[in-house]
């Protein structure tokens, strides 16, 4: 247990410099503790209202806050058609029945696998209807299309055609994010996947980026930034359903990582893992908890022989 915390203490002192992880290394080394000690990180973990207020000047920079620029979008669902709106909200920008006929085919031609058909369906509908409150909708569901069809280049186009004004823009930075990582530009991809997470930390994909983020460090043989990934995730976006990724992240922190490897402590966290789903769904019904246990006799069987 002492090295456990060894290997934070050198995690506070080499991570800096590292993009958006500005180190708090008492909190890491609390969070940690917690997980190793049953309680999950509970009581280290900041609420989400106290997250937002620390990032409030970055949401507010000069190209402007998540969805207050003035431009809006309608809101639509999963098959492209429009959600109500309550009496009491705004009145919803208007679309008319051809843009949402072209809008909710593509949208059925993507969900069908007739990708070419989707782009025909999008490209008209931008072409047509230029100043569209979906075209960046449409753009959006372009970039998932060249995303479907490897052309990864194509894909980042399409995303970055949304403006910084755009309730659609947090989205299309991540998913922009996610083409570079498919690319194998890792270094872009890191660069977008941050970029959500600190100008938009209370967006539904700004826990998603920071693991994703944390993998590819990972995969770097950057074992401190994953770390303190995945702790932020545990710290910040504690009632998310990304929480049991992010203890499977420290695990593999400390089981592959050159710098931080500690196998007794990566076998303790995916103990915590398997037990926390005695209680937990999010744990208990992971699509990594197969993976968790797999990992667990794995290593117990390689360097816990003995112990039998």
């Amino acid at each position: 247990m002492k090295r456990a915390f060894v290997v934070i203490a050198l995690c506070a002192v080499s991570v800096t410099g590292a993009g958006i992880f500005a180190k708090d290394a008492k909190q890491t080394e609390d969070i940690i503790r917690d997980i190793l000690s049953d309680s999950g990180g509970e009581k280290a973990v900041e609420t989400n209202k106290a997250q937002a207020g620390r990032y409030e000047a970055l949401k507010s920079d000069a190209t402007g806050p998540q969805n207050s620029a003035g431009r809006k979008s309608v809101t639509l669902n999963a098959a492209g058609e429009k959600k109500g709106i309550s009496s009491s909200s705004e009145a919803a920008p208007q679309i008319s029945n051809e843009e949402q006929a072209l809008l909710k085919t593509g949208i059925d031609f993507y969900n069908s696998g007739m990708y070419d058909h989707a782009l025909k369906n999008f490209r008209e509908l931008i072409t047509r209807f230029p100043q569209s409150t979906v075209r960046d909708l449409s753009h959006m569901w372009m970039g998932k299309v060249y995303l479907k069809q490897y052309k990864y280049d194509e894909s980042v186009k399409e995303f970055s055609a949304v403006p910084p004004d755009s309730g659609e823009y947090p989205a299309a930075v991540f998913y922009s994010g996610e083409s570079y990582m498919m690319k194998g530009d890792h270094a872009s991809a890191i660069e977008n996947f941050e970029k959500v997470y600190m100008r938009f930390p209370q967006h539904e994909l700004a826990d998603k980026a920071l693991l994703a983020a944390g993998r590819l460090y990972l995969n770097q043989n950057k074992g401190e930034q994953a770390l303190e990934a995945a702790v932020r995730v545990i710290r910040s976006y504690k009632d998310r359903g990304t929480v049991d990724v992010a203890y499977y992240l420290i695990g593999k922190v400390y089981e592959r990582d050159a710098r931080l490897k500690d196998i007794e402590t990566a076998r303790r966290v995916y103990k915590q893992f398997i037990k926390k789903g005695e209680t937990d769904e999010r744990f208990g019904k992971s699509p990594l908890r197969k993976r968790v246990e797999q990992d667990l006799a794995r290593i117990e069987r390689i360097y816990f022989k003995m112990e039998r």
